[in-house]
């Protein structure tokens, strides 16, 4: 009885506050600036790190227009309202133009699964997560900071599991290493602006051939850094548009999927999303709440996504990404062309 005549007190003392007008302005202000910070992502690390938690300032507003609300500050509750709602709109535009969920699948053989990882991620426990990896039985396995230190287990693990493979050692976080169980046609390593990109293309069963691009996109922690990326994604976008085959592009990309230089990428590209959505989560992981993804698969046109999936360790942490695609028929890849 106690406790809740003290809440009702602070219930109370809130209420009174927020009448106070001159609370009102820089509340309000406060609330503007930080939405049009996660609008515009001006190009400074500490307001960059605001933009990234998109997610959270949504939700974030959302409480606090119920909780103004219910305290009786209308114009407060208003602008924290409106506030989500732009920023709603801003993540849908970042993300898939159509939300609408996969057909049924009708050819097996036109399917196939991927996934990925970073082997600094998984490098404490390597012969536990490779086990794990194992149970997924992915069709497509990509490895990223494939170093030497790595190459002698991965490869003697991988060796008999699958058909083909392809790989490019090296001493920084570049490396690649790719298994396919499916024939591997063709295999080219090019360098953009000093990065290498690893491409190669493959043949599923129904004897339809696919290109599979994968890159590792350092942190845009430098001026420097941010311009490769900027030059880096703009040739790239520019190649894989021009492709007239099925087309995926992966990799730990070091930005996330509502970053406005991503988004312009992916739509000068004409790639899709696999990742339909995203949610903070407070599991075992005191820095989980904050974490936004930053690895990312994307397809174009001649496929559409099935399935896509954080893969989680026993400890239910993060380790890498998986999706399920399918071909899909040629008139229906002129029909979206067309729209």
């Amino acid at each position: 009885m106690r406790l809740i005549k003290q809440l009702g007190f602070v219930w109370a003392t809130l209420e009174s506050w927020l009448q106070l007008r001159r609370l009102h302005i820089p509340l309000a202000i406060l609330v503007i600036l930080i939405t049009l910070v996660c609008l515009l992502q001006p190009d400074y690390p500490e307001l960059k790190n605001i933009s990234n938690q998109t997610g959270l300032i949504l939700i974030l507003w959302l409480v606090l227009g119920v909780t103004f609300l219910m305290l009786r500050t209308k114009s407060l509750s208003l602008i924290c309202l409106v506030s989500c709602a732009v920023l709603c709109l801003h993540l849908k535009n970042a993300s898939n133009i159509s939300l609408a969920a996969p057909k049924v699948i009708v050819d097996q053989n036109a399917k196939f699964s991927i996934c990925h990882f970073n082997l600094s991620t998984i490098q404490e426990k390597l012969d536990t997560e490779l086990q794990l990896i194992d149970e997924l039985k992915p069709q497509i396995l990509v490895f990223q900071e494939f170093t030497p230190q790595f190459q002698d287990q991965i490869l003697a693990h991988y060796d008999s599991m699958y058909t083909d493979y392809t790989e490019f050692v090296r001493m920084d976080d570049y490396g690649q290493a790719i298994f396919s169980s499916f024939p591997i046609l063709n295999k080219d390593t090019f360098l953009i602006y000093n990065t290498p990109v690893l491409r190669i293309r493959f043949q599923v069963d129904d004897g339809r051939i696919i290109q599979l691009i994968s890159h590792y996109n350092l942190p845009p922690i430098t001026k420097q850094y941010k311009e490769d990326s900027k030059m880096v994604f703009s040739q790239l976008g520019d190649f894989i548009a021009q492709a007239d085959e099925p087309v995926i592009y992966l990799g730990t990309l070091n930005y996330v999927s509502w970053d406005n230089e991503l988004v312009k990428f992916r739509y000068d590209a004409n790639l899709n999303d696999s990742r339909r959505s995203f949610f903070p989560s407070l599991s075992n992981s005191d820095k989980s709440l904050f974490y936004a993804p930053v690895d990312h698969i994307y397809y174009n046109n001649f496929l559409e996504c099935i399935q896509f999936k954080k893969v989680d360790n026993k400890s239910n942490q993060k380790i890498g990404i998986r999706g399920e695609y399918q071909l899909i028929r040629n008139e229906e890849v002129f029909t979206r062309a067309e729209e």
